[in-house]
């Protein structure tokens, strides 16, 4: 099937998005992170998803609304709008409209008139959750799947954070699959890993790599190991996500087990995203993660720059989301670029055939991969991630 999938949709379907595009009617099945719960205040919100403006308001009795951002009538944008107690008025000629869409008053219509009654704005679900807010724009949108309760989100047994968004200029799936390319880190961000790195414990015994790429309920896994520190262990760093745009980042070793970062990725259009996260701290690990963070974003050491040397992003060596972007932005988008694929792509291609898959079940009418069903809507779904040191014989554990 994957193969079919590739050839009659062919890879450039994964970075489109928008309303009439395959990859955007395979996102629409899904819950999307658009903003965080507390930078939503007293007044509407323009937000952008999937290639479509939208607004976003807290009602007055506390409802939330995601709706199309230009007024039905002439399309003035309702960012400037007025929220009141049944939904966001327009400031133009007063239409007013509740945040499932309909059309509650026109004051400048003639008394008695029913034309409101004929109008449907364009509006979507939206959940709070762990500090998120998440929004489904499919079908069935008064009957949408169960927000998936990942564990980061509903966890009470130690400190949650919910991080600002990150906003990048290039296309989503260009970061997306970087966080299934663990062997990047070897080579990319070796400059970044001093002293003051959490990396370095983990990273500075190279060996033979293996990596294997291994499909899950929710998406897939990818495990690399390599020599241990002695003849009995193996490095192995395990990373986890979920359809459509989920991935996992775990505790650094045994001292920060149960720390679990969550990313969720929202496509706002064909060359730009948004990146959410989620971070939850077990009690008794604050002061750890607390110490490692100060030491990780430290400014680092300034990368010196020929004077000649006129490259737009230099300097970028010595800060790992400086190197990220310079590789993932300058690639160009997947179904354009020219490439040839190793075996250290197996997680790469594995994504690529289950994001492919998930866009031709869409087109075929079935329910894609990573839909959480109803008689599970309300169990908390675990992305195991972790660097950790294993012996030998807990591999087998890992790759079940």
């Amino acid at each position: 099937m994957a193969e079919a999938t590739q050839e009659k949709l062919g890879l450039a379907a994964l970075c489109h998005v928008g309303p009439d595009s395959v990859g955007g009617a395979m996102f629409r099945r899904y819950w999307l992170a658009i903003c965080r719960a507390d930078d939503l205040k007293d007044i509407p919100q323009a937000v952008k998803v999937l290639g479509g403006g939208l607004v976003l308001l807290n009602e007055g009795s506390g409802r939330l609304g995601l709706m199309g951002l230009h007024c039905s009538h002439r399309g003035t944008s309702l960012e400037y709008g007025d929220i009141e107690a049944r939904g966001i008025r327009c400031p133009y000629h007063g239409w007013l409209y509740d945040v499932a869409g309909n059309c509650l008053d026109q004051p400048l219509e003639p008394k008695g008139s029913t034309f409101c009654q004929k109008v449907k704005h364009p509006s979507y679900r939206v959940q709070e959750l762990g500090g998120l807010l998440f929004a489904y724009m499919g079908p069935q949108e008064s009957d949408p799947p169960p927000l998936p309760r990942y564990s980061t989100l509903v966890r009470d047994d130690g400190v949650r954070l919910v991080l600002p968004p990150r906003h990048w200029d290039y296309n989503w799936f260009n970061f997306f699959e970087n966080t299934i390319d663990s062997l990047h880190a070897f080579f990319l961000h070796k400059p970044s890993r001093a002293d003051r790195s959490w990396e370095n414990a983990f990273w500075d015994y190279p060996g033979d790599h293996h990596i294997e790429a291994l499909r899950t309920e929710y998406g897939l896994k990818t495990i690399v190991h390599w020599p241990g520190p002695t003849p009995d262990t193996l490095y192995v760093r395990l990373t986890s996500l979920a359809l459509p745009t989920v991935f996992s980042l775990g505790g650094r070793g045994v001292e920060e087990e149960g720390f679990e970062r969550l990313l969720f990725v929202t496509p706002v259009d064909d060359d730009s995203f948004m990146v959410f996260s989620s971070d939850f701290v077990p009690q008794d690990r604050v002061d750890v993660i607390k110490k490692r963070d100060q030491s990780r974003y430290a400014p680092p050491t300034a990368e010196p720059v020929k004077e000649y040397d006129k490259r737009k992003h230099v300097p970028y060596r010595g800060q790992v989301w400086r190197e990220d972007y310079v590789c993932q932005s300058t690639q160009g988008k997947i179904g354009y670029r020219n490439e040839q694929l190793a075996t250290s792509d197996r997680g790469v291609i594995l994504l690529r055939r289950i994001l492919m898959e998930a866009i031709e079940t869409v087109q075929q009418g079935g329910v894609p991969m990573g839909i959480v069903p109803t008689e599970k809507a309300h169990e908390t779904i675990t992305l195991d991630a972790f660097r950790r040191i294993l012996r030998k014989s807990e591999l087998n554990q890992v790759m079940s």
